[in-house]
């Protein structure tokens, strides 16, 4: 059974995609930190997950490997968020499906920063082999206990661990450090978007002004802009601006009703397309759809939310901003169990499958042909390079 966090959402610390161990002010003590949360009971590996998470293609040397003990740190919001920390845990119920993860394998569930290092701790004396940690909070304790536990695998999503003096990557030689051009995506999301919308107002909010989360309404943004320049049309998106780098921020990722009220104040001004970043804080402003009785879409992030999210908002996604983070935390624990592995920043791009468009479920029948093709164009064109769509760097 899965333990649920123990604590509510910590402050979240200023880390970004390059400066992951920068601040002082996010440091883990170690002398002060919380007893770690038990560890949760890995499920059967007969009842794994069923979803379209790929394995590797290398069959023989899937036949050749050694399943490992994987233990996924998961961000303060726990593995139930809905978002990245269920789609990270569903890549290692996959390892474990497929044999390269032990069955021993386990989550952990911090309720605050300040219980990282003792979740660390844990896995280091439980025998974890391969630390998935999620979230770019996750980057001090992450960089510290890989430079200590240099025979223990590491695998960080979304950030780049960077020198605290330099800002330049570590590069350690046992992280894997998987990040994703999502505004590639989120750019055909808001050209979609701008597209389907009657009022020509879009909308977008996030839980924090981070990389992870401002790059989903950046490109959102400059998609709807694209959209305005093709076809001569003036839609407006509230919540970002993206000369300015800021925007609208509840500054939590799990109060709702501050997310409700935020929700409302959009669609109170014309919008009818939005799209919430952070977890199930989008939830809110799809009981603002229902409740006001407006004809509006959500637009999901991170998982296809039309499953990952509670069934009674299905109607409402037009489609979500996918990152394949199951998938690419299957691979890495795969060839590490094959001795394939890596280190190094691993980006997700449309190129690569690591983002893309999920389908556009309920509202399918709403899109016109002519607006599928152009989206469908649009993602090929960003592919290629023939549209500019990625403005905030990640990798290395």
């Amino acid at each position: 059974m899965r333990k649920r966090s123990l604590g509510i959402f910590g402050v979240l610390l200023a880390f970004s995609l390059f400066a992951a161990a920068c601040s002082d002010d996010g440091a883990t003590d170690t002398t002060e930190a919380t007893d770690a949360p038990a560890a949760t009971d890995a499920p059967d590996t007969t009842e794994a997950m069923e979803d379209d998470t790929d394995t590797p293609d290398d069959t023989e040397a899937m036949e050749d490997a050694t399943g490992v003990k994987a233990c996924l740190a998961t961000s303060s919001t726990g593995v139930d968020d809905q978002s990245f920390n269920a789609s990270a845990w569903e890549g290692v119920e996959a390892a474990m499906a497929s044999g390269v993860a032990t069955s021993e394998s386990i989550f952990l569930e911090p309720g605050e920063v300040s219980q990282y290092q003792a979740v660390i701790d844990q896995f280091v004396d439980q025998g974890c082999e391969h630390i998935v940690t999620v979230g770019f909070d996750w980057g001090e304790t992450t960089a510290t206990n890989a430079l200590a536990q240099e025979g223990i695998t590491w695998t960080m999503i979304d950030n780049i661990l960077s020198d605290p003096d330099t800002f330049a990557p570590l590069q350690l030689p046992n992280v894997r450090e998987l990040v994703y051009q999502t505004d590639e995506a989120a750019f055909a999301a808001g050209y979609l978007a701008a597209g389907m919308s009657q009022t020509g107002v879009l909308c977008t909010y996030g839980g924090g002004n981070f990389p992870t989360v401002s790059i989903f309404m950046d490109g959102f943004t400059r998609g709807a802009a694209h959209y305005n320049e093709v076809k001569g049309t003036d839609v407006t998106v509230l919540g970002w601006d993206s000369d300015a780098g800021d925007g609208i921020f509840t500054g939590s990722f799990s109060d709702m009703g501050l997310a409700r009220s935020t929700a409302d104040g959009l669609f109170q001004e014309g919008c009818d397309m939005i799209i919430p970043v952070g977890g199930a804080i989008n939830l809110p402003a799809g009981d603002a759809i229902n409740d006001l009785g407006i004809d509006a879409a959500l637009i999901g992030v991170d998982s296809d939310a039309f499953f990952a999210m509670d069934q009674q908002y299905a109607s409402l996604w037009l489609t979500t901003v996918e990152k394949k983070i199951a998938d690419f935390v299957t691979d890495s624990i795969s060839e590490h169990a094959a001795g394939s592995w890596a280190a190094g920043s691993v980006v997700g791009t449309l190129a690569n499958g690591g983002v893309g468009l999920a389908p556009y479920h309920d509202w399918d029948d709403r899109v016109s042909d002519e607006l599928r093709g152009e989206v469908e164009q649009l993602l090929a064109d960003i592919t290629d390079g023939t549209v500019k769509a990625a403005f905030t760097p990640v990798g290395y």
